[in-house]
């Protein structure tokens, strides 16, 4: 039985910063953060931090941030990253093992975002307005919330089980071992009553003669969003949204591209 995503340390824990930094619905998204927390009244918090692919390029700008996530073995790997940096980066960035639907950090946070679609882990809308709550609990006076999730793409989302042939999802190089790994991605889920689906991801790293040195396969699980659903979501939870771009460049909203909202508490 394949392990759920992120669950320990793995190929797919070690390479995601690097294969999710080289996806094209990512370009720009750190400068996009990073000019959300200089006009933020107070530091940065991303929560589903992963291993450190935002905080790290914000703690090198001179924010203070802090990156919380459920995954203990993602934490670790941020927290070797973050022990390679030089003094005044590490003095700026922490990195906190917690649930983003229930943490308390004793604390308010000029930003709280939730980067490349870790609020989709969220499987129910009762786990997303909890979320949804804390951030607003953490947000300083006059802060912003950010939050990227994808626009669905209704035909992937027909009920049942779609083509199980293995598709590949790209060849990247280990950043430690910099041999080869190969990503294929098979058995998509749909529900379309819960909308959440479960894909099976196959992790194999070969070495340079091409031997299969590691296999290893996790399950995704993630819910989508609708639009509207995600806009009276955030009302509910005393958010006003003060703009929804369809990317990092705040191209305006479109079909099947990214929802990247940014809204206020009230």
């Amino acid at each position: 039985m394949p392990d759920m995503f992120y669950s320990h340390r793995s190929l797919n824990v070690e390479l995601y910063a690097d294969r999710t930094a080289a996806l094209p619905v990512v370009e720009g998204d750190v400068e996009f953060y990073l000019q959300l927390a200089r006009a933020a009244p107070g530091p940065a918090l991303e929560l589903g931090c992963g291993t450190g692919r935002v905080v790290l390029p914000l703690a090198r700008s001179g924010i203070h941030a802090t990156g919380l996530d459920l995954s203990q073995s993602m934490l670790d790997v941020a927290t070797e990253r973050l022990a390679k940096e030089d003094a005044e980066v590490i003095g700026r960035a922490r990195f906190v093992h917690g649930d983003m639907t229930d943490f308390d950090l004793g604390g308010q946070f000029g930003l709280v975002y939730i980067a490349f679609r870790s609020f989709m882990m969220l499987s129910t809308p009762e786990e997303q307005r909890r979320c949804l709550e804390a951030a607003h609990r953490h947000l300083a006076p006059g802060g912003t919330l950010a939050i990227d999730l994808f626009d669905p793409l209704l035909d992937r989302l027909v009920p049942g089980l779609m083509p199980d042939s293995w598709a590949p999802m790209g060849n990247y190089p280990h950043p430690d071992t910099f041999n080869l790994v190969r990503i294929e991605v098979a058995d998509r889920m749909n529900d379309p009553l819960t909308q959440v689906f479960e894909e099976t991801w196959r992790f194999t790293e070969v070495d340079r003669a091409g031997y299969v040195l590691r296999q290893e396969e996790e399950v995704l699980r993630m819910r989508w969003t609708y639009r509207y659903e995600m806009r009276y979501l955030l009302e509910l939870c005393g958010f006003e949204v003060l703009a929804e771009y369809s990317d990092y460049f705040r191209a305006p909203p479109a079909y099947g591209k990214e929802q990247v909202w940014v809204a206020k508490a009230i």
